[in-house]
């Protein structure tokens, strides 16, 4: 039960007691309690730019009602009762109030409170003042799956509360987050089961799993002394799984080398018919071809053909080219006879000979 079901609890601190009655004349006399009737529209309908309240529990109310209120003892934050006495079945929410800037007999409100009242616009709402309990608690329930997409839900409903006043059990609040919406029912609240203040208040929330959620069907491993794990329906040992793999990477390492193609087989011709030119090119191709023994990386050619095989490496190695071996007595091999005496052995020139003393 929370204190707005009691017609005596609006005085100080809305829950009755010494300060919630005056006497006079000593006559016991009940507090007066702001109720009123305005034609309820939404927020969309608002004169001002005011599509953000849409995302909130707080309501546009006339400057009359302003006014009436400060001549009440009222509890602050201001709350309100909202009823809607025409529907099938009575219905109810709470809010707070946004500005007192609406139209006189009007009041607007955001788009889920009109669906919760089953409000249409310009249809008579109530409203009543209230005190309730500040809030402990609060389970919240998201109504699609889509809202576990955000990374941070902490920060984002403490981003989005502090647009609301009171939860009330049943409703199906809305919230905007990186332009989405995001529909959340409130499911229970705590200390009271109705409805809760949660201005000014240390309130824990709760999570109930989203409308549609699916707990993942998660197979545990078999406890077994072989370490083995089902796959597709077939109990083998790691080691055999992976001894299939090698052999499949084999198999297309093989056929991928089979289908590769090789470039630049052909032997090569010069232009100029000069022979001696001719036997060093001849030379140089008949050493490239020679296999090296100590280098198991260089690939052996066929001695007719003069054509070099295509370089086969295992899977995830790179190849940056062999180390350079020039032909025997060409000018890079470094084997010559010449001696390091011999280096430095010129004479020097000058311009101006020196004078004899």
């Amino acid at each position: 039960m929370y204190a707005d079901d009691d017609g005596d609890n609006f005085g100080f601190g809305g829950f009755g007691g010494t300060f919630g009655h005056q006497r006079q004349g000593g006559l016991r006399m009940r507090q007066r309690q702001f109720s009123r009737y305005y034609s309820a529209y939404p927020v969309a309908a608002y004169p001002g730019n005011k599509a953000d309240a849409n995302y909130g529990g707080k309501i546009f109310m006339p400057a009359s009602a302003l006014e009436e209120l400060s001549r009440l003892e009222i509890v602050y934050p201001m709350l309100f009762k909202l009823e809607n006495d025409e529907a099938a079945t009575s219905r109810r929410t709470h809010c707070g109030v946004l500005e007192f800037t609406a139209e006189e007999g009007r009041v607007y409100l955001p788009q889920w409170m009109m669906e919760t009242l089953d409000l249409s616009p310009g249809s008579p709402v109530k409203v009543l003042n209230v005190a309730l309990l500040h809030g402990s608690l609060v389970k919240l329930q998201p109504q699609s799956i889509d809202f576990l997409d955000i990374s941070d839900h902490r920060a984002v409903l403490e981003n989005a509360l502090r647009k609301f006043s009171a939860m009330t059990v049943g409703d199906i609040v809305t919230i905007e987050y990186n332009n989405r919406e995001y529909r959340i029912a409130v499911l229970e609240t705590k200390p009271s089961p109705s409805a809760i203040n949660i201005v000014e208040t240390d309130l824990s929330v709760d999570f109930a799993a989203p409308v549609g959620y699916v707990e993942p069907n998660v197979r545990a491993p078999s406890g077994s002394s072989n370490h083995s794990m089902a796959v597709d329906g077939n109990s083998r040992p790691s080691s055999s799984i992976a001894k299939d793999i090698r052999q499949k990477e084999e198999a297309a390492k093989s056929e991928l080398s089979s289908s590769r193609f090789a470039a630049f087989r052909g032997s090569g011709f010069r232009l100029s018919k000069d022979s001696k030119a001719n036997a060093s090119a001849t030379s140089l191709r008949s050493y490239a071809s020679t296999p090296d023994n100590n280098n198991p990386q260089v690939a052996a050619t066929d001695s007719s053909q003069e054509q070099p095989v295509a370089l086969d490496l295992p899977i995830g190695t790179l190849f940056f080219g062999y180390d350079l071996v020039p032909p025997p007595g060409s000018e890079l091999d470094g084997n010559t006879d010449k001696s390091e005496a011999d280096k430095f052995q010129g004479k020097g020139q000058v311009l101006r000979q020196r004078r004899k003393r």
